[in-house]
């Protein structure tokens, strides 16, 4: 393993308590599934922090997550680190979906990113020991809340195809190998997508791109066995060809009933997901969008009922093969 990602998780698991020391947060991406849920295939050197109280307002949200970080940061650099923060109440200062700290130690940061659009849970927080290999390779043990599994997973899938990041594709490998597409997973995986700023059907059907670039840059040194990149790609070609086939029809109808700013929510098994902040900054857009520009709000629907027709005429073309073919080929 590359000894400077090494250092970074060293410098991440010392400040983990500090960040986690409040009922608001809990931690979810790949430090929450590489280091507290499996035993470490991979390191993992960002805190990604989902915000758990959906009942504030956007204001009021805002608000408490900067006292948080502003908390985190007087405790970190009272044990002599240095930080960076970006405020995003009244200043405007955030860029993105993120509240960003960023911790430093010598040439060793960081980030610990809170997201504010989507605030809230699907599922209840689980709080989780740090794994026995990280805690022998570490020398350390803590415990911090993370998201519940299928929703480590969930959004852990919608960041899968929408970044097409390596180290998002050996996840989504790992999540195969032992759990594959539960029914909790993609339940959790339609609700984070419900509440991305693009559209659906972009999203779930999107073109797969290349990870060359980011697996140099971005991905050796950081598993403990190597990966090469054909099995990272065969692992997405596998994902963008399996997981819109697992929607049910609930999720389609969902999805659909959504793009159309008329959600049905009883088809969705999380009886407050209209409460999440957004998926109700999802629908104001829906329908500002379908007051200023309705053929373009039109379009969102077509294209995603278009998309699921083609899908489902894909499979009925494969199993008619399959039935037509020789006994001895079958």
């Amino acid at each position: 393993m590359n000894q400077t990602y090494v250092d970074t998780v060293r410098l991440m698991l010392s400040i983990a308590p500090i960040v986690f020391d409040t009922p608001r947060f809990a931690m979810k991406g790949g430090t929450a599934l590489n280091l507290f849920l499996h035993d470490m295939p991979r390191l993992s050197v960002d805190i990604d922090v989902v915000f758990t109280d959906r009942g504030l307002n956007r204001e009021e949200a805002l608000d408490a997550i900067d006292q948080e970080l502003d908390r985190t940061r007087k405790q970190i650099e009272a044990e002599g680190h240095a930080t960076e923060f970006s405020a995003a109440s009244s200043s405007g200062k955030a860029k993105g979906d993120d509240v960003k700290l960023v911790v430093i130690s010598g040439a060793t940061a960081v980030k610990v990113e809170v997201n504010y659009i989507f605030r809230g849970t699907l599922l209840d927080p689980v709080r989780r020991l740090l794994t026995k290999q990280a805690e022998d390779t570490f020398s350390t043990s803590i415990e911090v809340p993370t998201l519940h599994d299928a929703e480590l997973y969930g959004s852990k899938l919608v960041a899968a195809l929408d970044r097409q990041h390596p180290r998002d594709l050996f996840d989504v490998m790992h999540m195969y190998a032992h759990h594959g597409l539960r029914p909790d997973i993609v339940d959790a995986f339609v609700g984070y997508l419900s509440g991305h700023n693009r559209p659906i059907h972009e999203v779930l059907f999107g073109p797969k791109h290349s990870m060359a670039e980011a697996y140099d840059s971005d991905f050796v040194g950081m598993t403990v066995e190597p990966v090469d990149l054909a099995v990272l790609e065969t692992t997405q070609e596998r994902l963008h060809r399996e997981l819109p086939a697992s929607l049910t029809e609930n999720h389609r109808r969902f999805l659909i009933s959504l793009v159309r700013a008329e959600p049905d929510w009883s088809l969705m098994p999380y009886a407050h997901l209209r409460e999440l902040p957004a998926l109700r900054w999802k629908l104001i857009n829906l329908e500002n969008l379908k007051k200023k520009k309705p053929e373009v709000f039109a379009q969102q629907e077509s294209a995603l009922r278009e998309k699921f027709a083609a899908l489902d005429s894909e499979h009925a073309s494969a199993d008619t093969e399959t039935d037509t073919m020789p006994p001895s080929q079958a």
